[in-house]
């Protein structure tokens, strides 16, 4: 207990060092870039659907509607560049005030919504006690839900004359909307019957998810030419329209692309 009521103090110390320091001493004015850091997470999303170009994840119209949001998202995002902090000057009352209120303010959270009786060891606890302490399992969020898993084959009248390094691509692409994939994983005909997991950690774009989609189909392709744009004599299979909301969805590879 000594230990824990040590560790408080110090965290107090720090948050009062923290608060009261720039009350006490405030800073000069300076000029700060208020969009740098939103411009180089734009630049970077630039460049990831430029490489997805460039590899052939995305076609022409796809690159083209990406660039296009991610220019929209841009300009209405970035403000002005660049502002003036304003002076502050020294306000030695209202520090002190902060040095009161603030362990006050702690102590009072901690006793009413804190968890007093973990401070007891459990050997000295009534049973009902330490039930009410245990830690209750957080729920599952409604995106890490939003996945679609299942297996991938391919039918054996087409397993001839196919090089096993051909590269596999499984993608889910919304019925409704734009045609870009939500998700998207790869492998290659030799690892076929191939297990697969799409959800939002498999997304090509930040903000165009898996989660975001009430209804879509799964693509299986085996793609001769190594990209995922479809091209005639790829091989493919595709599911019916499903919601992805943990559904099993097994497809088998079974036609030939005109």
């Amino acid at each position: 207990m000594l230990v824990f009521f040590a560790i408080v103090i110090l965290l107090l110390v720090m948050v009062l060092t923290f608060i009261v320091r720039p009350l006490m001493w405030p800073s000069a004015a300076v000029k700060v870039d208020d969009g740098a850091e939103k411009r180089e997470i734009f630049r970077q999303q630039f460049e990831e659907i430029e490489q997805d170009k460039t590899i052939g994840m995305l076609d022409t119209d796809q690159y083209n509607i990406a660039k296009t949001e991610l220019e929209r998202r841009m300009l209405d995002e970035l403000g002005s560049a660049e502002k003036v902090a304003a002076v502050a000057k020294p306000d030695v009352r209202l520090a002190f005030t902060l040095i009161i209120i603030i362990p006050i303010l702690a102590i009072y959270i901690y006793l009413a919504i804190g968890r007093p009786m973990a401070m007891i060891p459990a050997a000295d606890m009534p049973a009902v006690a330490q039930e009410a302490t245990m830690p209750v399992a957080p729920e599952a969020s409604p995106a890490s839900a939003a996945n679609i898993r299942g297996t991938i084959s391919l039918a054996p009248a087409l397993a001839s004359n196919i090089d096993p390094a051909t590269t596999v691509f499984i993608f889910a692409r919304a019925t409704q909307g734009a045609p870009m994939p939500l998700a998207i994983v790869r492998t290659t005909v030799k690892e076929l019957p191939y297990t697969y997991q799409l959800d939002d950690s498999t997304t090509l774009m930040s903000d165009l998810k898996l989660s975001q989609a009430s209804e879509v189909v799964v693509v299986a392709r085996i793609s001769k030419g190594g990209d995922a744009k479809a091209k005639a004599g790829d091989l493919q299979g595709i599911s019916a329209a499903v919601k992805p909301n943990g559904v099993t969805v097994d497809i088998e590879i079974n036609q030939v692309l005109p």
